[in-house]
């Protein structure tokens, strides 16, 4: 499979490897607007080195069959519709665009594409991640009545001095971001909570601040109430002026906290259970309101991003499907509901009040 790599920075760079190590794949060419990052990660392949280049044009040649998408947002647009009406796979970063328009853009021209068409949610490479979605599914954890996340870090403050300096970066820009840290942070545990839960969200309330990012357009600190079609809730928060990292979904049979992509507390009154990584032994105690899983304490860390012995990992999974010509493990239209419920609590927080989504 020949593959050109579009955008050689961030955190492409970081799964490049999968690339790099897989037998069957080729990169032919690493594309970024800034050549000394498209040469960077050429130099990552020891033989048969791919062409280093400025030129979004070579992704289309004839030679290519895969094109991943790895731009500011307000590129995908252009990049990929042109990429899917050229007869490419391809695979985008979330999240889908910079605003609904783009974003419902590109989902048709997937729709008409006759290839496969995805989006990278980095998250779905951890086991984890699919071992509380059959918790869940298996009422392990009785009801799910709240789901929580946290997901922050300093990297506003680096961004908004660099901008103050006269090095602006693309993601100070609403116009290239659409908005701040919620559409880049939150847009993953959107997606994660209603496929755990299997509910769609079905009204949002929010707030937006930018407190110490001056430098930047968009908000550096956000939260959201969310209300699934279950009637359970869901708070995110995020931040890029402070740092943390959790993911709790409660229930009316237990619980399960991860904090700091490291130590899981697990709660369940189900019983065992032995998943991809969790290996609850059960165990129920007296506690106020009835019986209660004892808890335990797991230290479970994610695999790397390139870990291509993953069974999980998101880019193997997607090139895998482009070879059998399946459907891609997360498609371009579940990545769209995600922008419309981002736009949905940007609209609250604008408005002060509460938004329903159709």
């Amino acid at each position: 499979m020949n593959v050109a790599f579009v955008g050689c920075g961030g955190m492409a760079a970081h799964y490049l490897g999968v690339y790099r190590d897989l037998d069957w794949v080729r990169v032919v060419c690493c594309i970024d607007a800034e050549l000394s990052s498209a040469q960077k990660a050429a130099d990552t392949f020891a033989s048969d080195k791919p062409l280093a280049t400025t030129d979004y044009g070579q992704a289309l040649g004839n030679d290519i069959d895969t094109v991943i998408i790895s731009t500011p947002n307000s590129c995908h647009a252009f990049q990929a519709i042109a990429a899917m009406q050229a007869g490419k796979h391809v695979l985008l970063q979330k999240p889908v665009a910079a605003n609904l328009a783009d974003a419902e853009a590109i989902e048709r021209a997937a729709a008409e594409s006759r290839q496969t068409t995805g989006l990278y949610m980095s998250y779905f490479d951890q086991p984890l991640i699919h071992d509380l979605r059959d918790m869940v599914s298996q009422q392990r954890l009785g009801n799910v009545v709240h789901c929580y996340a946290r997901l922050m870090h300093r990297g506003g403050m680096m961004w908004s001095k660099e901008a103050l300096a006269g090095r602006q970066t693309w993601r100070g820009s609403v116009a290239e971001t659409g908005g701040g840290c919620f559409i880049q942070l939150a847009v993953h545990y959107i997606h994660i909570f209603e496929w755990v839960t299997q509910s769609r969200v079905v009204r949002a309330t929010a707030l937006t601040q930018r407190l110490h990012c001056p430098g930047l357009e968009g908000e550096d600190v956000a939260s959201a109430l969310l209300q699934l079609e279950s009637g359970a809730l869901v708070t995110l928060d995020t931040a890029w002026c402070a740092d943390g990292e959790e993911l709790a979904i409660h229930g009316t049979g237990g619980r399960a906290v991860y904090r700091g992509n490291r130590w899981l507390a697990l709660s369940s009154s189900a019983g065992k259970f032995e998943g991809r990584v969790v290996r609850y032994d059960g165990g129920v105690t007296e506690a106020f309101g009835g019986p209660l899983g004892e808890e335990q304490v797991f230290e479970i860390t994610p695999p790397g991003f390139a870990d291509i012995g993953n069974a999980l990992n998101q880019h193997v999974a997607f090139l895998e499907a482009a070879r059998e010509g399946r459907a891609a493990p997360v498609s371009i239209a579940s990545g769209v509901w995600d922008m419309r419920v981002v736009g949905a609590v940007y609209e609250s927080a604008r408005t002060e009040r509460a938004v329903r989504l159709a």
